[in-house]
């Protein structure tokens, strides 16, 4: 198969709903919405097995899969089923055609309603998504989601492993997206979704086809560039005044205050102080700790220490900058006191960290 750019997924995508279409409408035989085999049958000799275009449907080849005859036979779908050995996640496309049936997976699932609509069922409830909306469902949430004729619904398929260890990256500090993530992750789980209203912004589109592009070509960088466009989507979406989002996880005042003060402090970590962030704010000093407290068991220094300290790692792993100049542009007073606090956290010098971690690096 040659290597795809977003255009071309864009227009398969369509291509493969059109016959999807197609296939309902003037399919002279009866038709089983619990059954998928003769529509399988069908798109394996039309579509998928003369272009190679079964990762738009299933991430692994189908022909090496031994799939059960009948969607209702799948019930748990795992990520050894649909993510391909060595990627952190994939991404498919969802059928307009067969209805989609009641299932769960063991891995979380990043919905995006690209065109038209689709009807979300999870548990009791029933949403509707619309262009421009994302749903993230936690893994073993049991749900069904049907697209409309005319919609065009993709999915990003993320392993469980993945988001403990990149969350961070992913949610950037929104309360909303942090309280989710972190609650999803705990074994007594009740956080089942978090709905994502974007109002259909064409540059999100461009992000998921690039992310869809690096996983059907699979080349050498794809996993690395797939990675770096999913962080870019969710930037893009966090910073963008009109996004909208809802969950299932209760989002208290705590953490919407304690997401203000850490915003600031990620901001102005060089200069930042508890005088100036409670000018800034409007909270008292005394509340400032309190909330900091709470929420993670340090003092306001501490807290402010531990974020210089990761932006003192970036510019040892990012630049070549003195050890005097990072200790300025990271707020600290001198290199001699970075140096300290450095190897106290880390159990080594900055010098030593930055030899050691560039020799990794290719």
């Amino acid at each position: 198969m040659p290597t795809l750019d977003a255009n071309q997924v864009y227009n398969i995508l369509q291509n493969l709903r059109y016959l999807e279409i197609s296939y309902m409408e003037y399919s002279h035989h009866p038709i089983d919405f619990s059954q998928y085999q003769t529509y399988l049958d069908y798109f394996n000799n039309y579509a998928l097995k003369s272009q190679n275009l079964y990762r738009f449907y299933f991430p692994l080849s189908i022909d090496k899969q031994r799939l059960p005859r009948y969607i209702s036979e799948i019930g748990d779908v795992t990520d050894t089923l649909n993510i391909a050995s060595g990627y952190d996640f994939s991404a498919s496309k969802i059928f307009n055609f067969p209805a989609a049936l009641r299932h769960r997976c063991n891995y979380y699932s990043l919905i995006y309603q690209m065109e038209g609509t689709s009807d979300l069922s999870l548990d009791n409830e029933t949403f509707t998504l619309n262009r421009g909306d994302f749903y993230l469902l936690s893994p073993n949430v049991y749900y069904s989601i049907q697209t409309s004729l005319d919609g065009l619904s993709l999915c990003l398929n993320l392993r469980r492993s993945f988001i403990a260890a990149e969350y961070k990256s992913i949610a950037l500090g929104n309360p909303q997206l942090t309280t989710f993530l972190t609650d999803s992750l705990t074994p007594d789980n009740t956080s089942y979704y978090v709905a994502i209203h974007t109002g259909g912004d064409h540059s999100i589109d461009e992000f998921v086809l690039k992310i869809f592009a690096e996983y059907i070509n699979q080349d050498e960088y794809s996993m690395i560039s797939m990675r770096s466009y999913l962080a870019l989507l969710f930037a893009y979406i966090l910073r963008t005044p009109t996004t909208k989002m809802e969950s299932s996880a209760k989002i208290t005042r705590l953490d919407e205050q304690f997401h203000i003060i850490e915003t600031y402090l990620n901001k102005h970590y060089s200069t930042a102080n508890l005088t100036d962030i409670s000018n800034e704010i409007h909270f008292s000093k005394q509340y400032i700790c309190r909330i900091v407290k709470e929420k993670t068991g340090e003092t306001f220094n501490n807290l402010l220490i531990q974020i210089r300290l990761e932006m003192v790692e970036q510019y040892l792993l990012d630049t070549d900058l003195p050890l005097e100049e990072i200790a300025f542009l990271c707020g600290f007073s001198a290199a001699s006191h970075m140096s300290r606090t450095f190897k106290n956290k880390n159990g080594i010098t900055p010098s030593a960290y930055r030899s050691k971690n560039k020799t990794l690096l290719p």
